[in-house]
């Protein structure tokens, strides 16, 4: 989605709108209706990140991280709750230090890490998920709090997409 959303458009660059319409449509899988939004039936509640990384140089990068998640009381894609960092100067050790994956080889290459989360919330009960006998870890990584699943994938973004506008 996040590939492939801006090929009828101009401007291919991506809004934080879109990044909403691309969290809400990546977790319906999961959700079939409406109850990813409070009162979060299954107690967890859906979360993306995207940290993205260009090597300008050597030791000089470009950075931004951007979320949504479907807590705090939003009823739609765009009412969901969001952030859209400044796109920031990196070294390559700040770059490492945040996500390894990030490193590029070249200048001018981009990277893209999207982080998929599970959030636990207040009624989380591991039953409601068909989980009768093993409780799910929480992973903290990242500032995390909560998470009891997490899935990571690194793209190479196609040429103009990011960073996120917003």
């Amino acid at each position: 989605m996040v590939q492939q959303l801006g090929n009828t458009r101009t401007d291919k660059q991506l809004s934080i709108a879109d990044i909403q319409r691309i969290a809400y449509a990546s977790c319906l899988n999961f959700f079939h209706t409406n109850s990813m939004f409070d009162p979060w039936p299954f107690g967890i509640f859906y979360s993306v990140d995207f940290y993205y990384a260009k090597r300008v140089n050597n030791d000089n990068y470009q950075y931004q991280h951007v979320w949504t998640q479907t807590k705090n009381s939003c009823n739609s894609p765009s009412t969901m709750q969001s952030s859209c960092g400044n796109l920031s100067a990196f070294s390559q050790s700040n770059v490492e230090a945040s996500y390894p994956e990030l490193v590029c080889n070249k200048d001018g290459e981009e990277k893209l890490v999207i982080a998929c989360c599970y959030r636990k919330q207040s009624n989380f009960n591991k039953s409601k998920l068909g989980l009768f006998l093993l409780e799910p870890l929480a992973n903290n990584n990242h500032n995390r709090a909560g998470t009891v699943f997490v899935y990571e994938i690194v793209i190479t973004p196609k040429p103009g997409l990011f960073p996120v506008k917003k």
